[in-house]
């Protein structure tokens, strides 16, 4: 099998593809290269003495991501000044300001698939301006990524059990980056307590989990949640001052996760669920 690229726009639960037909408007969109898929921007936060030469590197943030993605639509049409306005109306309803939009890319090398998502909205671009190509269209879509970070598409589950509470387990991400999961602890189990050994970071909560109502701990930024359903009910008031709540995540590679409380049966089961992340493609 020849070597395959994909690269497609979902909005609004609908996705088009940029690169070649795209069933929804009818367009054959020929994708012209990328321009900011790669490392992701960040920078550096030093501190410096009154006397000191140079500065001392502290640590460093991910900025927001800005891409750009270059499109051409060829014009065939027997009536192409018509066409060209019918062709700018469809790309202009494909980006629409204000909405989220995930870009998806990707690619087959005859052995291996993979692909990688990015949540983004648009920030410019598609200005239409008038360029030597006729009634062909050639513009740039212009987006921003609040979260710079590609994640793959599959949603990866680990289950730890009741044999696993009181012990130590190595679980493993894929990706390059930090990955902020969604821990699930379904019980009985009275005052759980989540350690990551690899960074030291733990999340103590002084609660019974009963069995029948889960406990959910989103550590997602912009959620950082921790609540019960059915009904729903905040329950952020029982995890312990010192807990890593806002930073406590799974790094790249081996991360020994140990889990200890009381009152635990064959039932009990703390799940994470998590997406390996990329800082770039």
């Amino acid at each position: 099998m020849t070597d395959t690229f994909t690269i497609t726009y979902t909005a609004r639960s609908t996705t088009y593809t940029l690169s070649g037909a795209d069933a929804t408007t009818g367009l054959t969109i020929q994708y012209l290269g990328d321009q900011g898929f790669g490392l992701a921007p960040m920078h550096r936060i030093t501190t410096r003495g009154p006397l000191q030469e140079g500065d001392s590197d502290i640590d460093f943030r991910l900025d927001p991501r800005v891409m750009q993605l270059p499109l051409m639509v060829v014009n065939t049409s027997a009536t192409p000044r018509y066409q060209h306005y019918e062709i700018r109306e469809k790309l202009l309803s494909i980006f629409r300001p204000g909405d989220d939009g995930i870009i998806s890319v990707g690619w087959y090398n005859g052995v291996t698939q993979k692909r990688r998502l990015i949540e983004t909205r648009v920030l410019g671009g598609l200005s239409f301006d008038v360029d030597p190509n006729g009634y062909h269209i050639r513009t740039v879509v212009q987006l921003r990524a609040s979260d710079p970070t590609w994640y793959d598409n599959t949603v990866n589950q680990v289950t730890y059990t009741q044999a696993n509470i009181g012990g130590s387990q190595v679980l493993t991400t894929a990706g390059n980056w930090l990955s902020f999961p969604t821990i699930t602890i379904n019980g009985p189990i009275t005052n759980p307590k989540i350690t990551n050994s690899t960074t030291g970071q733990y999340i103590e909560l002084t609660t019974t989990v009963v069995l029948g109502t889960p406990l959910n701990i989103d550590l997602t930024y912009g959620q950082k949640t921790v609540f019960s359903n059915s009904p729903y009910v905040n329950r952020i008031s029982t995890v312990t001052p010192a807990s890593s709540l806002a930073t406590w995540s799974l790094q790249p590679g081996n991360n020994t996760i140990s889990i200890t409380g009381t009152g635990t049966t064959a039932a009990t089961s703390i799940v994470f669920s998590y997406l390996d992340r990329y800082t770039g493609i």
